[in-house]
C-alpha cells in the first residue's frame, strides 16, 4: 500500500491532505506532491514512505518535512541497496 506506514506495526498512517502539481517539458515530467499525514499515537514513531514506481521511472530528489524540520533523502540505486541489506 502506498503512503506513510508505521515501520514497527506496518499500519498505514491516515492521509489528511494532498496537493499534487506537475509539469511536462518535452520527454521530461516533473511532479511535486505535498502530503500531510497524521500520527494517531501519542508517541513519536519511525515511518516508512512507500510509493510504487514503474520500472523506467527515475527519482531525482525527495524531501520531507517532519515537525517543521526538513529531511532530505539521498537517492541510491536499488541494486546497491539490495546488496547492502
Amino acid at each position: 500500500m502506498p503512503g506513510l506506514i508505521n515501520r514497527v506495526t506496518l499500519s498505514p498512517l491516515p492521509l489528511l491532505t494532498s496537493e499534487v502539481t506537475s509539469c511536462v517539458s518535452g520527454y521530461a515530467f516533473g511532479m511535486t506532491a505535498l502530503l500531510t499525514y497524521h500520527n494517531p499515537d501519542p508517541q513519536a514513531l519511525e515511518g516508512l514512505f512507500v510509493y510504487p514506481l514503474d520500472e523506467g521511472t527515475t527519482i531525482v530528489g525527495f524531501e520531507a518535512a517532519v515537525s517543521r524540520r526538513a529531511v532530505t533523502v539521498q537517492i541510491k540505486d536499488k541494486a546497491k541497496i539490495d546488496d547492502t541489506y
